[in-house]
Parts: structure tokens; C-alpha cells; sequence
């Protein structure tokens, strides 16, 4: 089997290989549950580059085949023994990067491909930052396998430079939090489950007015959801497919997390209720189990209005 290619690149001179000794002291991690074939690959590319890389799977019926894996990488793994959410697990992860004196955490979700060199790229482009000691998040530019398309929206964009952005949010996977931040911000949220926990720890460290900064030359192909293309009044629009329980999270995490920075970030909630809406428009005109994925909207709407969090089942 070939190794598939990590399109997108870093870029001219940001290095590849493991972190040179001094660099940085970085550990990364990989959240799991139920991943594909590619799961070997995408962590032999990650070990690559950085010396220290946990699995932490959140209950997979194949844990043990993924505990193989993971060794057969040369990577350490620890098990969940229920899928606690995206937020529980990254919380794990913070809590052991600091407990081993890790300057960064590395966050990649398992069907990433870390581009050759993209994390030296990110700790370089962190050493010439004119703002360095503000940084809190360094992340590499998401481009959609199935559009091309950026995933950051052009209002989201703080600063721009040649070869970095000051973004409001980012995702998590391809992106590195600076450990010294956890003490001040906290660790990612639990209740959250999974959806918008990224964007809630990126607003917490901008309140208190830390950066995040996205990398314009180190690049990671990803895919959100199972995304397709329609024609719309003349304009092509893009379904993100997902199934009916992440629709709930979805719905009822992008509400609260708006309401809570309504104030702070008045624009970036303010759009993100309107995306909202259009994927809720393009649910009800494209995608298949309409009334499964509308009535988990719904449900996810009520569990918002009536303060309800956590993991929840349909």
C-alpha cells in the first residue's frame, strides 16, 4: 500500500524531521474513536516530526486493534473505556503535557496528515512572531479536501502578514496550544462533548488577550464531514452531511457558545448563528434523514434554551 501524500506543503525552509533538541518540547496527541485504515499512516507522519505522540481513544470498539497501532508507530496510547468527548479527551491530553513539562500540546484528529516539516514550520514562524509572548494557539491553514477551499472565513482574519494570520478561531486538529496559557485560560470544555470546543478555548484565550495565529505556508488538507456540492439560485453551496447526533451538538453548541461571547465577540457570534441557519437550510433542501437530523436540531435548540450539557443521546 502506498503512503498517501500530505498535500499542501510547508512552505520553503521550515525543516522536516523530529524537533531538533531546544527547539521546543512538544507532546502531541491524537483523539480516536472508531478510525479508519489511514490511522497508521497519519501517526507515522506525526512521529516524524515530534518525539512524543499519545493516542488517547475515547472508547472505540477496536481499541485493542488501535493500541497495536499505536505501538507499531512508536507511539504511547492510553484507553478510554467510554467515549467522553472530544473536550474530556483533550483536557487528558493538556493535563499530561503539563505534568511532563511540555512547552505545546499538538492536537491532530485521526484522519490527519501532517504535512512534512509543518510543526518545525509553526515553532519557527513562533520564534520570528514580533508578538510571540501573546501567542496562545499556532495552527496550520485547513484546506478542504473535497472544495480546496480555506476554512477561515475572511471576517474571522484579526492581521494578516506574508506568512501569518491573526485568526479569532481555529480548529483543533493541525493547531498547538502553549501549556503556560492553561493555568490562566483552563483546559477545554467538557460539557461541550464535541463541536465548537475548539472555538470556545480560541475565545477564552483572546478575552484575555492572548493570539491565535494561524501559519499561511504550512498547509493541512481535512475534511469537515462528508462534504457535497449543489447549485443554489446560481450559486454552488456545500452540505457538510453529518448524521443526526452530531447535528444536535452541533446546534446546540454553536448557540452556546455565541451566547456566551455575544458581548466580547459580538461579529464572530453574531455569523456563526447565521451559518448556523444556512446548514440548517441546506439540511432541509440536500440531505438524506431530514427528519432525524430536524429533529436532533430541534433537540439540540430545547437542550440549549433549557441549559442541558454534556453527552446526550437521541
Amino acid at each position: 500500500m502506498n503512503r498517501p501524500s500530505a498535500e499542501g506543503g510547508t512552505g520553503t525552509g521550515t525543516g522536516e524531521g523530529v524537533l531538533a533538541p531546544g527547539l521546543a518540547n512538544v507532546l502531541a496527541v491524537v483523539v480516536t474513536y472508531n478510525p479508519g485504515d489511514d490511522l497508521a499512516w497519519n501517526l507515522a507522519a506525526l512521529r516524524d516530526q515530534v518525539d512524543q505522540v499519545v493516542v488517547i481513544d475515547n472508547g472505540s470498539a477496536n481499541h485493542a486493534a488501535i493500541s497495536r497501532t499505536a505501538a507499531a508507530a512508536g507511539c504511547e496510547y492510553m484507553g478510554n473505556l467510554q467515549n467522553l468527548g472530544i473536550g474530556a479527551a483533550l483536557s487528558q491530553a493538556a493535563r499530561l503535557a503539563l505534568d511532563r513539562g511540555a512547552d505545546w500540546l499538538a492536537m491532530f484528529d485521526q484522519d490527519s496528515l501532517a504535512p512534512p516539516g509543518g510543526l518545525v514550520g509553526l515553532l519557527r514562524l513562533f520564534d520570528r512572531h514580533p508578538q510571540r509572548d501573546r501567542i496562545a494557539v499556532l495552527a496550520m491553514s485547513h484546506r478542504d479536501r473535497v472544495t480546496a477551499g480555506d476554512y477561515h472565513h475572511g471576517r474571522d482574519v484579526v492581521e494578516a502578514s506574508g506568512d501569518w494570520r491573526s485568526v479569532r478561531t481555529t480548529i483543533t486538529s493541525g493547531s498547538l496550544v502553549r501549556t503556560a496559557v492553561f493555568g490562566e485560560v483552563g483546559l477545554f470544555d467538557e460539557a461541550l462533548f464535541i463541536d465548537s470546543v475548539d472555538h470556545d478555548f480560541c475565545l477564552r484565550c483572546r478575552s484575555r488577550g492572548y493570539l491565535i495565529i494561524e501559519g499561511r505556508d504550512q498547509v493541512m488538507q481535512h475534511s469537515l464531514g462528508a462534504i457535497t456540492t449543489h447549485e443554489l439560485l446560481g450559486r454552488r453551496v456545500t452540505c457538510g452531511n453529518y448524521n443526526a447526533i452530531r447535528r444536535y451538538y452541533i446546534t446546540r453548541n454553536t448557540l452556546e457558545v455565541a451566547r456566551r461571547f455575544a458581548f466580547s465577540e459580538t461579529g464572530w457570534a453574531a455569523l456563526s448563528v447565521v451559518y448556523l441557519l444556512v446548514d440548517s437550510l441546506m439540511v432541509l433542501l440536500y440531505e438524506s434523514q431530514r427528519p432525524a437530523k430536524l429533529a436532533a436540531m430541534a433537540r439540540g435548540l430545547v437542550d440549549f434554551l433549557t441549559r442541558r450539557f454534556g453527552p446526550r443521546s437521541l
